[in-house]
């Protein structure tokens, strides 16, 4: 894919979702429900549950990292997730290539093994957010029916992820020796990825089923955080969703509005949320939208209030190069030029 189609796609998803569920609301009944919200109290709310988002959520890497054995300060680790927190309202990845960055200039990891590390954490929160979203499909329900057949999906790729880290096959940790100066550009291009693969993979076999868990346990306050903090703008909107339906539910939204397909999940998130909600709301759907709109719009403040509050201490912590070259290294391709490196240098089948 183009990198001006890359850019531009996700702008068409969200625009396409958005005009799809502006097309089925009364604006007038949109703009009540804005009216009558407590957006004062909602700000209010809303500052200081970012703050603890970002303490949660830098906890839980924190305790990852120092699983993988790289100790850094809660204080300056907390300081490059909000600033990573600015680059992601630019872009979805050049957040998580902020924190790669970090890691392989200040931390001196290797490139495709902080890319591995951040790959971990990514996939503990997605498989913690579908892990309460079969809860919700157990418990049955209109939204079960549609969360069934992509829960199936994640149950059997769950057990296959399960036996791959109890079983821990060869091929994932060893590639074999390089192919000779005859071989085919396509063959050599085959073990780079090959080598790739395995640099990546390296950290999620290196963790094991033990390290798994304790990603899933150490992840929970900021999932909770976060529950908390829309369920409580729920409420404000005058969305009456029980405690349990949020508990179930919200997950669901968070990982649609997680997916790198929309800006800050814009349009495809007031898609679920409706949804999901729409028959607790005193107000119709129109009060979900609003609801929805409303927190992704104070989501990107809050985003960028946090990155711009700490990006001099960022900057002073080893962020600044890292910031202005986020968005145009590609890590993939510089974790292939690394992998490169050492087949040159004689690293072998270890890659």
């Amino acid at each position: 894919m183009s990198p001006r189609l890359r850019r531009f796609l996700p702008i068409l998803v969200a625009g396409s979702a958005l005009a799809f569920v502006l097309s089925r609301t009364d604006l007038g009944r949109l703009q009540a429900a804005m009216a009558h919200a407590p957006l004062l109290l909602l700000l209010a709310v809303s500052a200081g549950m970012a703050v603890l988002n970002c303490a949660a959520d830098t906890l839980a890497m924190y305790h990852v990292f120092r699983g993988f054995g790289l100790r850094l300060r809660y204080g300056d680790l907390y300081t490059i997730r909000a600033v990573t927190y600015l680059l992601a309202v630019i872009n979805y990845h050049a957040g998580q290539l902020g924190i790669i960055g970090f890691l392989h200039r200040v931390g001196r990891v290797p490139l495709s093994v902080a890319s591995g590390w951040v790959l971990f954490i990514i996939g503990v929160w997605v498989g913690l957010l579908l892990l309460l979203a079969s809860g919700g499909a157990l418990l049955g329900g209109r939204q079960a029916a549609v969360l069934l057949p992509v829960l199936g999906l994640f149950g059997l790729g769950g057990v296959v992820y399960v036996g791959v880290l109890v079983l821990r096959p060869r091929w994932l940790r060893q590639a074999p020796p390089p192919p000779g100066r005859g071989a085919g550009r396509l063959v050599r291009a085959a073990h780079r990825l090959w080598c790739l693969a395995i640099a990546l993979v390296g950290p999620l076999l290196e963790a094991g089923l033990i390290g798994h868990l304790r990603a899933l346990l150490v992840r929970l306050p900021h999932l909770g955080v976060l529950l908390l903090w829309h369920y409580l703008a729920l409420r404000l909107f005058g969305v009456e969703v029980p405690p349990l339906v949020a508990v179930l539910h919200l997950p669901v939204v968070f990982a649609i509005a997680s997916l790198p397909i929309s800006p800050q999940g814009l349009g495809t998130s007031q898609m679920a949320a409706i949804f999901f909600f729409g028959g607790y709301a005193r107000a119709g759907d129109e009060a979900v939208l609003a609801y929805s709109l409303s927190m992704t719009a104070i989501s990107m403040v809050a985003n960028l209030a946090m990155g711009l509050l700490f990006l001099r201490r960022g900057a002073s912590l080893g962020l600044q190069v890292q910031a202005a070259g986020a968005g145009g290294r590609d890590v993939e391709q510089a974790a292939r030029a690394e992998a490169h490196e050492k087949l040159a240098s004689g690293a072998g089948s270890a890659c």
